[in-house]
Order: structure tokens, then sequence, then C-alpha cells
């Protein structure tokens, strides 16, 4: 992949954030630093960081995506009734029962969703 200071730019604001933030937050937060970054230029960039894995994408269910900048092996739990999204850090992994049965597993994903303890 070839240098870009505004993917740079994009990349250090989703890894220096905990909270999942949607393309329009890293958006606002790109152009506090690049007044002159487009919505779109945000956009490619985040669909190149995440076919290149080095983001992981989240959907809730109203169809809004968020963005994950830690690659590290973890699940999520998103909250239906305030959209939070919440780190879970469990060792589970069907991966090896998969594999055995003679499957290839080039990655995964794990979302549960629910109603966090907050809004229970």
């Amino acid at each position: 992949m070839r240098y870009s200071r505004q993917r740079e730019l994009i990349t250090e604001i989703i890894k220096g954030r905990k909270d999942h933030p949607t393309a329009d937050m890293i958006y606002n937060s790109a152009r506090e630093i690049e007044p002159n970054i487009s919505l779109g230029t945000v956009y490619r960039n985040l669909k190149l960081l995440n076919d290149e894995g080095e983001i992981v994408t989240l959907e809730t269910k109203d169809k809004k995506i968020h963005y994950d900048g830690d690659t590290s092996e973890h699940s999520h739990f998103i909250c239906d009734k305030c959209g939070n999204i919440i780190d879970l850090f469990i060792t589970f992994s069907p991966l090896k029962e998969l594999e055995d049965a003679g499957h290839k597993v080039s990655g995964e994903k794990r979302l549960y969703y629910g109603i966090c303890k907050n809004c229970k």
C-alpha cells in the first residue's frame, strides 16, 4: 500500500480511540487536523484499511458501521438499546473444531447483541 498522509491521519485517529467511531466521527476528528480532507477520502481510506486488515468494521442493528483500530483477537458486545460497543477479551473460539472438520479459516468476527448492564 502506497503511503498517504491522509490515510496515516485516519489510521492514527482510529487506533487512538476506544469508542468504535463511525466514519462521520472520524471525518470530524480528521477535519480538526486537516481541514481540507473530504468525507469521500475518509470513506475510501476506511475501506482500504479494512481490506488490508489494518482495522475492523462492526455493524450495529441500525445498520451503522463502526470502526475498531484494535485488530487483536477479541469479540464485541453491542447494546440494542444505547448502541454502546464493548470490547470482550474472551478466549473461546471454535477455530480448532472448524479446522479439524477440514475447513480453512481465514478470519473471524464475533458479535454479541443484547442489553448492556447500564440499560437493563
